[in-house]
């Protein structure tokens, strides 16, 4: 799952390349879910993308109870 994870991310930031989808959502809730309990290796790809998705407004929004 985690190469196949690695070359989805390879044509872009995102899953889809430079769109930001519901699949990103997806695979980084379960890339999170993972991670916290130590089952996803340390990835330099995966944990760029956890970054990016953290980053975005839309993350942060929800975090503080916000709609969107």
């Amino acid at each position: 799952m985690i190469e196949t994870f690695e070359k989805g991310l390879a044509a872009g930031p995102w899953i889809l390349g430079r769109r930001f989808s519901a699949a990103d959502v997806m695979l980084g809730s379960s890339a999170a879910f993972m991670k916290q309990f130590k089952l996803l290796p340390n990835d330099r790809a995966i944990e760029a993308c956890a970054d990016r998705r953290r980053a975005r407004k839309a993350y942060q929004d929800a975090l503080a109870g916000e709609s969107i």
